[in-house]
């Protein structure tokens, strides 16, 4: 399996004026088999983009939402009613946002959100298409992951955000892995993948990675991509410029690492 391509719809970074851009991410999938909407934003950034683009939005099998927070899921606002969603059953619980105290969940009631749209909740793995695989609720196995969480649920409790998922997509060179912000930590995002699809060869990690500053946690993240031998690793929305830049000295050629940012295409 190959041509898979995936455009980047919305990320917090851009460099083309052309494009529309928030804090956030959607991602447009293209394979031989299914095209997937992968989270959309907070604002019409990835309706505009896709537009630009050149996309056709109602050509998506389904919209995954990665968890429900805003950043990946107030876009909703402008998805077409009646689309196909799968999210984790988590992802419609009422959150607050511990920096800034506002609410920072979905955009719509469960019962909104149900009735508007043709929703599928699922903590077990769904197989989208032959090579498009939603992951599930992912197993925490790390001891350096899922130790800082950035809101709060109803009775003023840690939001761990079990919804946190992603995707995989199986190509002849390995997976491809995708998650929206890595709450779950990516490289448990990435083990859960690896033991969904069956296949242990990873080509790409690409998306929120929820690394801000250089630590333990980064540098065994590192660790793990070089262990497994990523090939090609794409950083966007909740990974900071100077985590980045680090994945760059680290890793010294050994594998391609670089920024996402609205308006970019990556083809495999």
């Amino acid at each position: 399996m190959g041509n898979v391509k995936i455009s980047v719809l919305n990320d917090d970074r851009c460099f083309n004026d052309l494009f529309k851009h928030c804090h956030g991410l959607s991602l447009f999938v293209e394979t031989e088999h299914a095209k997937v909407l992968f989270d959309v934003g907070q604002d019409d950034s990835y309706f505009h983009n896709a537009k630009t683009l050149g996309l056709n939005l109602d050509e998506a099998k389904c919209l995954v939402l990665s968890h429900g927070h805003y950043d990946h899921s107030d876009g909703l606002v402008y998805l077409k009613e009646g689309s196909k969603i799968i999210c984790h059953p988590n992802c419609t619980i009422w959150r607050r946002a511990k920096k800034t105290g506002k609410y920072n969940g979905l955009p719509y009631s469960k019962e909104d959100f149900t009735s508007r749209f043709d929703v599928t909740f699922s903590k077990e793995p769904v197989k989208i298409s032959e090579d498009i695989y939603f992951l599930g609720q992912i197993e925490r196995k790390t001891d350096f992951e899922c130790k800082e969480f950035p809101s709060t649920i109803e009775d003023g409790s840690d939001d761990i955000a079990l919804d946190d998922t992603g995707i995989a997509i199986k190509t002849s060179r390995g997976l491809i892995v995708i998650s929206g912000c890595g709450h779950s930590g990516i490289c448990n995002t990435v083990e859960q993948a690896r033991k969904v699809t069956g296949c242990k060869e990873v080509l790409a990690v690409l998306g929120g990675f929820h690394l801000k500053t250089i630590n333990n946690q980064v540098e065994k993240t590192i660790e793990y991509f070089e262990k497994i031998k990523v090939k090609e690793l794409y950083l966007g929305h909740c990974t900071s410029d100077e985590v980045c830049d680090y994945f760059k000295q680290k890793l010294n050629g050994s594998m391609k690492v670089e920024f996402l940012f609205a308006g970019l295409v990556i083809k495999f």
